[in-house]
């Protein structure tokens, strides 16, 4: 075998490790909390929900259900915040099950009725 051919797949090598590497790195940097939860900071604000729109553990469409949802209908709304790719989803009480909370996307309300939420943490 030439030494060309040898330091051609030695470069190759290095470069598919690096490429690798590349991607763990974008990815982990993306992670979504879904462990999050906050106190009621928008009293007086309530989204309509589409039908069958879930619940999630955390704000992003990879956190898990909460259990019991999807529901549709009203929801006491706590407050919202953007998730890592700017979607914007409310952290939410159901009115109909009041033992169900969890982030609920945008896309999947029709509306809020009453005061604008706030920020979470704000």
């Amino acid at each position: 075998m030439s030494r060309l051919v040898q330091i051609g797949r030695v470069v190759a090598g290095t470069a598919l490790a690096a490429s690798s590497l590349a991607v763990i790195n974008v990815s982990s940097a993306y992670a979504i909390d879904c462990s999050q939860s906050f106190v009621d900071n928008s009293p007086n604000s309530t989204l309509i929900a589409k039908p069958n729109s879930p619940y999630r553990k955390g704000p992003g469409a990879a956190c898990a259900e909460v259990p019991g949802s999807p529901r549709s209908g009203q929801a006491n709304v706590y407050c919202y915040k953007l998730n890592e790719f700017g979607h914007r989803w409310f952290y939410a009480r159901d009115l109909s099950e009041p033992q169900i909370t969890g982030w609920i996307w945008e896309g999947n309300t029709e509306g809020i009725a009453g005061v604008q939420p706030r920020r979470c943490g704000a």
